[in-house]
């Protein structure tokens, strides 16, 4: 089942041309990582690491949540939550209140050199878990002349005693395809993770999360190596 994209992208160029040219300057084909690949940080989970705090919260009252120094989000206990990724030189939460319009920003580090392995908890009590519906794949449409998103999920295991750490690490891998109605042909334009895709195809198309619901504190870590 496809998805129309939000931005409601329209482009201009058949889809033939477009593949061809991301083909030949940013077609960069790589396998996922696993955890056989890049073990986990030790059990204690020390090291350098980012740490992004998304807080289950009824109201905030009012302040600025903009600092992209701060490292917490916002978000309702209750309803849903977009959290979308931008790219940038380092993490910020350029948007961490969830209460006003329903959406948060984070900005995440952006580079062929870039790469992360990311793990998360529910650390609040009590903690039922919540629901997370990401963008999987995305498929240019030369018919309609958009870009589709086709969305997986992941449930946040909730904090029944001992916090539960998942590695979401493939959570953040992308798939593009163009698909050429025309000619009836399907194929492979990029795949590889959120913070290596080439900018100039994340402008035409996007990553965010749809939080639905949240525990009282949801912790991500991202660790670089």
């Amino acid at each position: 089942m496809r998805y129309k994209i939000i931005k409601n992208v329209t482009l201009i160029l058949c889809v033939l041309f477009l593949a061809s040219a991301l083909f030949a300057g940013i077609n960069s084909v790589q396998g996922k990582q696993t955890q056989k690949d890049n073990p986990k940080p030790g059990l204690d989970f020390n090291g350098p690491h980012y740490t992004l705090n998304i807080l289950g919260k009824n109201n905030i009252g009012n302040g600025q949540y903009d600092n992209p120094d701060r490292h917490t989000m916002f978000v309702p206990l209750e309803g849903e939550t977009t959290i979308t990724y931008n790219l940038g030189d380092d993490f910020g939460v350029l948007d961490g209140n969830g209460l006003d319009d329903g959406e948060c920003i984070l900005q995440v580090p952006h580079g062929k050199d870039k790469n992360f392995m990311v793990y998360l908890v529910s650390l609040g009590k009590p903690g039922n878990g919540a629901e997370v519906d990401y963008v999987d794949k995305w498929t240019y449409d030369n018919e309609t002349n958009q870009w589709y998103y086709l969305l997986g999920s992941f449930s946040i295991k909730g904090h029944n005693g001992k916090p539960q750490w998942m590695d979401i690490t493939d959570v953040f891998y992308l798939e593009y395809y163009y698909f050429n109605t025309t000619l009836n042909q399907t194929g492979l334009i990029w795949e590889g993770y959120l913070w290596n895709v080439p900018q100039d195809l994340y402008d035409l198309t996007g990553y965010f999360w749809l939080l639905k619901g949240a525990d009282k504190h949801i912790q991500v870590r991202f660790y670089p190596y």
